[in-house]
């Protein structure tokens, strides 16, 4: 190839991750005031560094498709707290029983080499490295906190598109 094309067309790199995952695992939990009831448990909690209070699951905790929305993502109907008079604390929610939204993200990087006169091993490289190319919104867990008012909202995403340039120089 001519050198003038050579260092327009030539040297270049591309590179990519695509991550695809079917969402964060999302604990569910409820918090209450220590009581009679649950000093027991609140002594737990304490020795062995914060035990989480498991609510009753009485069916799918996540909302059905056709009503789910960020502000609606658990359904508060599915999950409950258990009676105070029940002395009870520890409900019928297993560990993580619920997962968020897929995450999916491609990440790409476009590298190119400049060998400079200099000496034959010196040369400058540009780098442009792009994440979450697609720009895609992926929004984080929700609250699984059911004692929590904001139960079940999706209250942040990942970030979005970002773009980082770099110029390396070796010699």
């Amino acid at each position: 190839m001519p050198a003038a094309l050579n260092a327009i067309v030539g040297g270049w790199t591309i590179t990519g991750v695509n991550v695809m995952t079917s969402g964060q695992p999302i604990n569910l939990r409820y918090t209450t005031l220590p009581s009679e009831a649950f000093r027991v448990t609140a002594d737990l909690a304490a020795f062995q560094g914060g035990v989480s209070l498991r609510p009753d699951m009485i069916g799918d905790p996540v909302t059905p498709r056709d009503g789910r929305t960020i502000d609606n993502y658990l359904d508060r109907n599915t999950v409950l707290v258990p009676p105070l008079a029940s002395n009870r604390p520890f409900g019928t929610a297993g560990r993580n029983t619920a997962r968020s939204n897929a995450f999916f993200q491609l990440d790409m990087g476009l590298h190119k080499s400049f060998p400079l006169p200099i000496t034959e091993d010196t040369r400058v490289e540009f780098r442009t490295e792009f994440f979450n190319l697609l720009n895609k919104t992926n929004f984080r867990a929700a609250d699984g906190n059911r004692s929590s008012a904001s139960f079940g909202r999706i209250t942040s995403a990942f970030p979005a598109r970002q773009i980082q340039f770099a110029l390396k120089l070796y010699f």
